[in-house]
């Protein structure tokens, strides 16, 4: 049986794996601005590390819908790419309406989402192969409209402004991030499709026992995916006022990094909104941290395929001591009758 000091070691280190990387967000940013508070501990460098990461976050949200319901979308980093090229091809190239080009933006992702779908969950293909495959081919739509060149085609100061405005002094960037994260954080936590999505991600044979129709929540994922990277695209022009077919590719890493990290931390265990956002700022502030140090330009390609790796491994081990966990709560259920 276990003794009281076990138990109270037992819930500290519970707490600790629980908020982690929150205290080590809070470390570094106390650390490098300690270190270098002429550079670092500055309004602007805190500004600019919320601002540009937002495209980071909402496509780390676009990860971890389908990771979820146990799916990956390899296709995420293509749809961001493909549609900073449409809403600005569209608003440049063909002078269409601001509000319309995003709309159409927007639906094509959410299209393209529903394609993802169709072959993974009614052709049965694997979707690591499916969305490797798909993303691929956008790919190469977007090489063709563009023609291999960068879009520097004029767009309205009205189009900028979705991504450079600053009300109230705030980034309209982290604006749209918290609105997002407050929606899906609502969702995943408090209705019950939430709870269904974590249900088919933990056990799709036993969700569908159950009476979950596992299908629908499959469906459901990709096609949020695909939409919130379309979001990401829109704002990513915005943003630049310009579109490159080879813009994007580099956020697919730090997306994902940010996704399995942000399941190690606030629900140890389970892809989250709160510990994605935090996993994703934590990353952010140490690579511009010792960037500032002086590290060299290949570092932070490294950099975040190490936090990849690492923050898959301590995913599944945090996935792991959740389910022993759980057998443990049970057992002493049982045992208790």
């Amino acid at each position: 049986m276990p003794t009281p000091e076990r138990d109270v070691v037992g819930a500290a280190a519970a707490q600790l794996g629980r908020y982690g990387i929150l205290v080590l967000m809070v470390s570094l940013l106390v650390l490098f601005s300690g270190l270098k508070p002429d550079s670092f501990a500055t309004f602007n460098n805190y500004r600019a590390i919320l601002d540009n990461q937002t495209i980071v976050v909402l496509l780390a949200f676009a990860a971890m819908t389908p990771l979820i319901v146990g799916q990956f979308d390899l296709s995420i980093a293509s749809v961001l790419s493909l549609s900073h090229i449409l809403v600005v091809g569209f608003i440049g190239k063909s002078h269409m309406n601001v509000a319309l080009a995003v709309i159409l933006t927007l639906f094509f992702a959410l299209v393209y989402g529903f394609v993802n779908a169709i072959i993974v969950v009614k052709c049965k293909v694997d979707a690591f192969v499916a969305t490797l495959a798909t993303g691929s081919v956008i790919g190469g739509i977007g090489l063709w409209y563009t023609e291999g060149k960068t879009l520097y085609n004029p767009v309205p100061k009205a189009f900028t402004d979705i991504a450079r405005g600053r009300p109230w002094g705030i980034p309209a960037t982290a604006i749209y991030v918290f609105v997002v994260a407050l929606v899906l954080w609502v969702v995943l936590s408090s209705l019950p499709v939430g709870r269904r999505m974590y249900a088919t991600g933990g056990n799709r044979r036993a969700a569908q026992l159950t009476g979950i129709r596992t299908d629908r929540y499959l469906m459901a994922a990709f096609m949020v995916s695909s939409f919130l990277a379309g979001i990401a695209g829109v704002v990513l022009g915005s943003r630049l006022g310009t579109a490159s077919p080879a813009t994007g590719s580099t956020l697919l890493l730090p997306a994902f990094a940010g996704a399995f990290l942000g399941a190690t931390t606030i629900r140890p265990g389970r892809f989250n909104v709160v510990g994605t956002v935090v996993a994703v700022y934590a990353l952010s502030i140490a690579i511009s941290g010792l960037q500032q140090l002086g590290a060299p330009v290949w570092f932070e390609p490294v950099f975040n395929g190490s936090a990849l790796a690492i923050s898959v491994a301590l995913s599944g081990w945090a996935v792991r001591l959740r389910a022993e966990r759980a057998k443990s709560r049970q057992l002493k259920i049982l045992g208790g009758e």
